[in-house]
């Protein structure tokens, strides 16, 4: 029953892989403001942790599958807060005040100093302006404590049972190496029930960013992505039988590119 579920995950991270790929491609037919970019990019990461993390679970490497785990799990909390906070617009300026940083700070540090590396962290003019006009007015994002923000959202569980858990993966600790050595010396496996709720609670997280992100964009996706979510929440929480997810992904396909035909005449 244990191999049975892990392919049944297997198959729901593949699946939801190629769904949430379809999804970006949709946000990709336009032009997209501030907050549906962002909600698009954190869709895109949840793609991009769920793949790693099961590549790291198919090598055996709990250890760094559960530190990515705990990135989805800011992610989550992260998409919430900007939902609540109404900020997209600071927490992106934010974030181009602090790339901008970055990248001035490997600008002055002399190990920096080959061309092709000065050559790649030039900015242009419109960068430079934006950030001195950014840095001029007093910027409205206030970084969540994710510990109260949970709270806040009765969400305590997720932070004790799963940020906070997933940090002892991230910060050293002195036996932390000890597993690996058994897996890479001795060919130890992983606990395969660990192995399948380290992946479920990560399509859990990751099947809630994209209802979330989606529903509140500008796009509407109709009922067939709620219907493909529902049911992964009703197979990994309520322990029902796992859908033919090709055929809800085939129904979506079809009405997306149905949709966008009649609207803009363009086609994915």
């Amino acid at each position: 029953m244990t191999n049975e579920k892990n392919n049944e995950l297997l198959e729901l991270t593949e699946s939801y892989k190629r769904f949430t790929k379809f999804v970006i491609l949709t946000f990709d037919q336009s032009s997209l403001d501030t907050k549906n970019q962002i909600l698009r990019n954190f869709i895109a990461k949840s793609h991009s942790l769920i793949n790693s993390i099961s590549l790291l679970l198919k090598e055996e490497q709990e250890g760094e599958a559960m530190a990515l785990y705990r990135l989805l799990i800011e992610r989550y909390f992260y998409l919430e807060y900007l939902h609540k906070t109404n900020s997209y617009q600071a927490f992106k300026d934010w974030s181009f005040i602090k790339t901008f940083e970055s990248r001035n700070k490997m600008r002055s540090n002399s190990e920096f100093n080959n061309p092709k590396t000065k050559e790649y962290l030039v900015d242009t003019k419109e960068q430079v302006k934006k950030y001195q006009a950014l840095k001029k007015k007093k910027n409205q994002w206030i970084e969540p404590k994710i510990e109260n923000f949970a709270k806040e959202i009765d969400f305590s569980f997720l932070y004790s049972l799963g940020y906070d858990l997933g940090s002892s993966f991230v910060h050293p600790r002195a036996d932390e190496g000890y597993w690996d050595a058994l897996r890479i010396v001795k060919n130890e496996r992983m606990v395969e029930f660990k192995k399948n709720n380290i992946l479920r609670n990560s399509i859990l997280l990751a099947n809630g960013m994209l209802i979330n992100a989606s529903n509140r964009s500008d796009f509407e996706f109709g009922k067939y992505l709620n219907f493909y979510c529902n049911s992964i929440f009703e197979y990994l929480v309520e322990d029902k039988e796992l859908p033919n997810l090709k055929d809800i992904e085939k129904i979506f396909f079809a009405y997306m590119i149905a949709k966008m035909e009649k609207t803009t005449g363009n086609t994915l």
